[in-house]
């Protein structure tokens, strides 16, 4: 799952909409949306507001827990 897809779920599990949501972060209602679209991802800073807002761990909000680590071939550094 893409960190588009979490944001959006996680959002619409708040029962929150993009405009709610990006007032509570304190970001623009357009980057939210961007976000969400996968065209952009947050700063630092905006990750941590959105992860506050959303009750969940800036991990969990970026990076996907179904991910297995021992995957076929795994990352190659």
């Amino acid at each position: 799952m893409t960190f588009a897809q979490r944001l959006t779920i996680l959002r619409e599990k708040k029962g929150l909409t993009q405009e709610e949501l990006a007032q509570l972060a304190n970001v623009s209602q357009p980057a939210l949306c961007a976000y969400e679209r996968g065209k952009n991802l947050p700063s630092k800073n905006t990750q941590i507001q959105l992860a506050k807002v959303l009750k969940v761990s800036v991990d969990e909000l970026m990076n996907d827990k179904t991910e297995d680590c021992s995957s076929e071939g795994g990352e190659s550094i």
